[in-house]
């Protein structure tokens, strides 16, 4: 009740930014599809709270706590690849710009988003795939690749 006309704008404003980096490292990065579970975590059922008072066993709150530590780590480094974006948007937009061969309906800065500048690096990525056949990432890619089966289908008649 204390606060100015333009101090609670300023207050506002900082609210939405917040919320739009959450909407880029959510929908964007996909800092929050991290699916780390173990089997010690208490069921939650039809409740909205898990009561963590519940595991009793050292094993158990040592097992929680290695899956609250990768889910926070997770997140982190989503948070980190999230402002890494936004460092390369502001320092190399005319690149960027260059580089982006996607369609856009209209182009309301000369900055580009987050989104369009992981858009540039991924086709560029793709683009020199294979010039990386040496690196331990290419080599991790490739392991995790599906084989084709040599299966024949039988005919139906």
């Amino acid at each position: 009740m204390t606060l100015s006309p333009t101090d609670i704008i300023t207050a506002y404003s900082y609210r939405f930014k917040i919320e739009i980096n959450f909407k880029v490292v959510k929908h964007v990065i996909g800092a929050f599809f991290c699916h780390f579970w173990t089997s010690a975590w208490p069921n939650i059922k039809n409740e909205n709270q898990c009561d963590l008072s519940a595991c009793n066993s050292l094993r158990e709150k040592k097992l929680i706590t290695e899956t609250m530590n990768a889910i926070e780590g997770f997140v982190n480094f989503g948070c980190i690849a999230s402002g890494i974006l936004q460092i390369l948007s502001l320092n190399f937009h005319v690149t960027i710009w260059k580089q982006y061969n996607g369609w856009l309906r209209t182009i309301t800065s000369m900055i580009p988003s987050e989104e369009t500048v992981k858009f540039v690096i991924q086709e560029e990525f793709f683009h020199n795939f294979c010039s990386f056949k040496h690196t331990a990432i290419y080599r991790i890619i490739m392991s995790k690749i599906k084989k084709p089966k040599d299966t024949k289908l039988s005919m139906v008649i």
